[in-house]
């Protein structure tokens, strides 16, 4: 009986065959008609040669019948190789690790031809008006693929034990490739595994001071590092360093690699001055023996202006970054992806300093290089798109953010996949963007999306992970769900304090995320013992002269007006002031936030709602930048001119009685919500303050007013002038509804107009 499957490269005519009696047979249903019959075959068989290639890739009938197996439930599709592609194949990886992720860029579905131009333009309009399009073949031609070159590097591994080959060298050699393989695809356990099988053959035949023995411990640590045990990391790169030291020298590029590696996981753990130190080593080695003109001198430099950003000295970072990109343009030339690399530094310096037309433009020149070396569908270029992402979300640009983050997932799950650490980062700061925008509930659907990859790739125990929970805490805080946040926040601390350490920057976020919610809940003797934690650790960590020490400081400032301490309030505003302005200079939002801050406490000006902050972390975005056009004072500005004109034309009153009460006004970055005395006037102002005895100088013009409107299932009540959305929610002393605030606004705007 014979075996009823399609098969690509074997049985190609009689495929085509049968689809030209198909097109004649079904003109108009031939693509149903064809997956149907795919469907009661129940079995696709490819062939790829060669692999590295694949003809069956390129050809649009091929990639339509292998999706159409795929989408299939209960089809099989099988993949191939001849006895020769195979041993191709494993040598391939024996070499070079990175030929399969190569192999899957290369699965562009709308690049495929067919001998037949009406044949094309039939099957590229049928992938067109399915759900998905070309997006959604080529994902899962690569999801099948990725599963396949997995499956067949692990069992190259298997096949050799099998053989009784399990103690050779090539064994060993082949182990440690397949654990490149699987750590970069997020497999990071798995790839320690095959380092470990590798590790006591490479010992036994080389003994402890073996190259292959160094290398591996790098690798170990390398995974360890993906995985976020920074502590394991550092163990494996000290251990690769001292035979390294001992075998080829100090003065070796192999030891500046190993300082370099060792730079990094200080880096992300938080021990910024042990980074430089190390990142120095590797400097100094390099400069010896490689000179100032050389791309691996250019990463050292790279390297340091990425802790120095951290460190809160973006001059520094600017510097050290710009030494980076004149090497690397001179030795490598414009158009090459470290070049690109050095714009990205420059970039996300340029950012946290607050600049971000500087880091949008060094963003774009990072982009324009890597998409036309790597390509449109390289992670890499995904990587600069979600730094874009970050860069116009920092700037308030949350529509622009959510385009790139969107482009960038779009590469990150065909490339990578659905289940992928970068796959996560993407929906985490999708998350973060529609936050600020204020639809929380689809925050919070992303941020869960991110997690439940997170925990099944990197575990429960991991630094991303518990930015996940610290997104879940921020999005259910912006809702004004403070219990739900403060169980999240507690979730983050948990790992964070486990995984990084108490005395870490990423402890002292989530403190502070945590004072925060309590001091919203008014709570404040639960916020400030929070609130002094993360200052003690900031402090600690990075010093008095940090930009989050400064924020720390403003929060807890804000918490002593809250309680009435005027005198503590402005002692610890006026520290957060000068630590902004020595950092981060005198024009950056942060500095004229405390600025504003401070004179509202002395009562020099009213309340411009300046605001707790709520230090996210997430991905590299620092999550405390203010919203285009959503300042209090621009509208104060505004509102200066109205009533500068409502001098000279008043403005016809309301025939409604005048309604005030309390309220909790959203502050400016859409975080905390702050009680504020609210009142409609009748001269045609809403106007707010802090208390009910003194003289509200907030006041919103109703004529600017576009609309009133109740939101979020009626708990919110949203006023629109414009540039701004002003939220409001009823306040613990409120005795009107915001319902009838909402029918008393728009009656007054109709009065006026």
């Amino acid at each position: 009986m014979a075996d009823q499957r399609l098969t690509h490269g074997v049985s190609v005519a009689a495929v085509r065959r049968f689809l030209d009696d198909l097109k004649r047979e079904f003109p108009d249903t031939w693509s149903t008609t064809f997956k149907q019959s795919i469907a009661n075959i129940g079995h696709v068989l490819l062939v790829l040669m060669p692999w590295r290639d694949p003809v069956p890739l390129t050809r649009a009938w091929c990639l339509w019948e292998i999706f159409c197996g795929i989408s299939n439930e209960g089809t099989e599709v099988t993949i191939q190789l001849p006895n020769s592609e195979e041993k191709a194949l494993e040598e391939a990886i024996r070499e070079r690790s990175k030929v399969v992720t190569d192999m899957l860029v290369r699965v562009q579905a709308e690049r495929a031809d067919a001998f037949n131009p009406h044949d094309k333009h039939m099957i590229f309009t049928a992938i067109e008006s399915w759900a998905g399009g070309f997006g959604a073949v080529n994902q899962a031609v690569k999801d099948q693929l990725r599963a396949w070159c997995l499956q067949k590097a692990v069992g190259a591994v298997e096949a050799m034990r099998a053989r009784g080959e399990d103690s050779t060298d090539a064994f060993a050699g082949l182990c440690n490739q397949v654990g490149l393989v699987l750590n970069d695809f997020g497999e990071h356990d798995k790839a320690i595994t095959f380092y470990k099988a590798a590790l006591p053959i490479r010992l036994r035949t080389e003994g402890e001071k073996g190259g292959n023995v160094a290398a591996l411990y790098n690798n170990l640590g390398i995974a360890n590092y993906s995985k976020g045990k920074y502590e394991k990391a550092i163990a494996f790169y000290e251990k690769a360093l001292a035979i390294t030291v001992e075998v080829l020298g100090e003065k070796h590029p192999s030891t500046a690699d190993t300082y370099n590696s060792l730079g990094a996981a200080y880096h992300s753990k938080g021990e910024y001055a042990k980074a430089i130190q190390q990142y120095e080593n590797a400097l100094a080695i390099r400069l010896e023996t490689l000179g100032e003109k050389h791309p691996n001198t250019a990463d050292t430099y790279n390297n340091l202006g990425s802790v120095y950003s951290s460190e809160g000295q973006y001059d520094k970072a600017i510097h050290f970054h710009e030494k980076a990109l004149a090497i690397r343009v001179e030795t490598l030339g414009e158009k090459h992806s470290r070049t690109a690399s050095a714009y990205l530094g420059l970039g996300l310096a340029y950012q946290r300093k607050g600049d971000y037309d500087k880091a949008i433009h060094f963003h774009e020149k990072d982009l324009a290089i890597t998409a036309e070396v790597l390509g449109e569908k390289h992670p890499s270029t995904a990587d600069t798109y979600n730094n874009l992402g970050i860069a116009y979300r920092s700037k308030g640009e949350y529509g622009k953010a959510i385009d790139y983050y969107e482009k960038a997932l779009a590469i990150r799950v065909k490339a990578l996949g659905e289940k992928h650490p970068s796959t996560a980062d993407t929906y985490n700061n999708l998350g973060s963007a529609y936050d600020d925008k204020g639809d929380y509930d689809k925050a919070i659907a992303l941020y869960a999306k991110a997690l439940a990859i997170r925990v099944e790739t990197l575990g429960q125990k991991h630094p991303s992970t518990a930015n996940s929970y610290l997104g879940l805490g921020i999005a259910n805080y912006s809702k004004g769900d403070y219990d739900k946040a403060i169980a999240f926040y507690e979730k983050a601390l948990a790992i964070t304090v486990v995984v990084l350490g108490e005395k870490h920057p990423s402890t002292a976020t989530t403190y502070n995320n945590l004072g925060e919610a309590y001091h919203s809940k008014g709570e404040y003797e639960k916020a400030i013992e929070l609130y002094e934690k993360a200052l003690a650790i900031t402090v600690e960590t990075l010093g008095v002269k940090h930009p989050d020490t400064a924020d720390t400081c403003n929060n807890i400032g804000l918490l002593h007006n809250d309680r009435g301490d005027k005198e503590q309030a402005c002692s610890y505003m006026q520290q957060a002031l000068d630590v902004f302005a020595t950092s981060l200079g005198p024009d950056h939002p942060n500095t004229r936030k405390a600025e504003r801050n401070l004179r509202r406490i002395r009562g020099d000006d009213e309340p411009d709602d300046g605001g707790a902050r709520t230090a996210a972390s997430l991905g590299e975005d620092d999550d405390d930048e203010q919203q285009e056009g959503d300042g209090d004072d621009q509208v104060q500005d505004e509102a200066g001119q109205q009533d500068a004109a409502d001098e000279s034309e008043p403005q016809e009153r309301s025939p409604q009685q005048p309604l005030a009460g309390w309220l909790r006004k959203r502050v400016r970055r859409r975080a905390a919500f702050r009680p504020c005395w609210c009142k409609l006037d009748d001269d045609g102002h809403f106007a707010y303050g802090t208390s009910a005895s003194s003289t509200a100088k907030r006041r919103i013009s109703l004529s600017n007013v576009l609309s009133a409107e109740l939101a979020h299932g009626d708990e919110e009540l949203h006023v629109a002038v414009p540039g701004r959305t002003f939220v409001f929610r009823m306040d613990a002393r409120s005795d009107t509804s915001l319902a009838d605030w909402c029918t008393a606004i728009n009656s007054c705007i109709n009065a006026t107009t």
